[in-house]
């Protein structure tokens, strides 16, 4: 058995060719020549072709469920109408992965576009869907305070350098926050006035909660045991 000078994977006797960086085993000068043939670089390759074949896949398949839906629609019915839903949120959806594939390595590029998708799917919905418009007045605050929120718990999940039960009490708050949030948007549809009450029973319900993984996360940093703590 011999192995490649380039990449060093072993190889059976009487190969001209490694399988891997596809260069001659037996001369190392060729690597500074040909870009891209250290393994590294392969791997970075592979997973750029993996994305586009998942988008092209992902693409067909979503193409192919809004035929589908729009045929059935057309042949069950007088025109497109529960075709229309379907088609926008299979479209969002494909949108979405399309965003995340291109601009994971981007977290603000892939927020702000995600958080456009998403809109942009909810006002078309919005327009589809008869009765009384709730795109502006629900939809469009909802879910800006959904994405405020989850912006920021990311944020702090990459700015704390302890992660622990910090975390979770940050999350339990945010999910508070947001409920009250919830309510006053549609208390403010619904009867034109703001009149807290679940959500202020979910606040006062998970931050005791949060402030005790608060303090269990400090008695933890510290390196104090709880179970001493508590006299367990």
């Amino acid at each position: 058995m011999t192995f490649c000078i380039n990449c060093g994977v072993e190889l059976d006797d009487g190969l001209k060719i490694c399988p891997l960086c596809g260069m001659d085993p037996e001369n190392k000068g060729e690597q500074e020549q040909i870009p891209g043939s250290i393994p590294s670089d392969i791997i970075l390759l592979r997973r750029k072709e993996n994305r586009r074949y998942i988008w092209e896949l992902s693409g067909i398949i979503a193409f192919s469920g809004i035929v589908v839906c729009t045929i059935l629609d057309l042949l069950t019915g007088k025109g497109l109408n529960w075709s229309l839903f379907s088609d926008v949120s299979i479209t969002a959806v494909w949108v979405s992965l399309t965003i995340y594939l291109f601009s994971f390595k981007k977290p603000i590029r892939l927020a702000i576009l995600q958080l456009f998708a998403i809109l942009t799917a909810l006002y078309f919905i919005d327009l589809i869907a008869t009765g009384r418009e709730w795109f502006f007045p629900v939809g469009l605050p909802l879910t800006t305070a959904g994405f405020i929120a989850a912006v920021t718990l990311i944020f702090l999940y990459g700015e704390v350098q302890l992660k622990g039960l910090n975390i979770l009490a940050s999350a339990l708050i945010a999910l508070s926050a947001f409920c009250i949030v919830a309510e006053l948007i549609f208390d403010k549809y619904r009867n034109d006035f703001v009149d807290l009450q679940w959500s202020l029973i979910v606040a006062v319900s998970i931050l005791p909660l949060a402030l005790l993984f608060f303090f269990s996360h400090y008695r933890l940093q510290k390196g104090h045991r709880l179970d001493s703590f508590f006299h367990i």
